[in-house]
């Protein structure tokens, strides 16, 4: 029996509330960070204590619903005209982001960021769609040799970084290394496979469409929801 029958093909609505909440919690991190880049407020966001935390918070919530979402759109087997597609979307939202950072933080821009990292880890975790044990279990070892510090953490960009020092920023703007967020897409897929998710238990609860609709357009969300803070606190502030 397939147990993913019915999910397939439809929107689960607990994945979609995880995602919603991950917006939500990205556009608060990121009013901050614009307020404090217009010099409306001192704390030490993106890299002081708590702040941290709240952004591999948000980091954690997305890239588990980016191994999910792969497992509820390809499990039975890849559709590789969607796969693509999708990828298409996200290369060019990748590309817009570089060429904005280029123009605005010339000496911080970003080359990998959430998106980049989207782009390639989601080719990355085909391979362990159908397998969620050693999806898991490389996963928390990926995991683990970051803690144990057993690769760079800027693998395979270390190089780039050598090479070209005045090219490639050490402290680029949303920076996302493969080493160790791609094994949480990974557990993403084991955390897609369990009988609990699959349960779908947030569709029982009543939760008004509102609710689920950012989760269901989150590529378009954060593509645009920085502009509109930055020109809203701009123009807010010329008044």
């Amino acid at each position: 029996m397939d147990p993913y029958g019915a999910h397939v093909s439809a929107r689960n609505v607990t994945v979609d509330i995880a995602r919603t909440l991950a917006i939500v919690l990205m556009v608060i991190f990121h009013f901050i960070y614009d307020l404090k880049y217009f010099d409306y407020l001192s704390w030490d966001i993106p890299n002081g204590p708590g702040w941290r935390e709240f952004r591999y918070l948000i980091l954690t919530l997305f890239f588990i619903c980016v191994g999910i979402g792969l497992v509820y759109a390809h499990v039975r087997a890849i559709r590789w005209q969607k796969f693509w597609r999708r990828e298409a979307k996200v290369f060019v939202g990748a590309l817009l982001v570089t060429t904005m950072s280029l123009l605005l933080f010339p000496n911080n821009w970003i080359y990998f960021g959430v998106l980049h990292f989207i782009l390639v880890a989601s080719l990355l975790a085909l391979p362990l769609m159908r397998m969620p044990r050693i999806a898991l279990l490389a996963g928390l070892i990926m995991l683990l040799g970051h803690g144990l510090d057993w690769w760079p953490s800027y693998w395979p960009f270390h190089y780039a970084h050598n090479a070209w020092p005045n090219v490639m920023p050490i402290n680029s703007n949303d920076w996302v290394p493969l080493i160790p967020w791609l094994g949480v897409v990974w557990i993403g897929i084991f955390i897609a496979h369990s009988r609990w998710l699959t349960s779908d238990p947030l569709s029982y609860v009543g939760i008004p469409r509102w609710c689920v609709w950012p989760g269901k357009h989150s590529l378009v969300i954060y593509l645009i929801h920085q502009p509109i803070l930055v020109g809203s606190i701009y123009w807010i502030g010329s008044l």
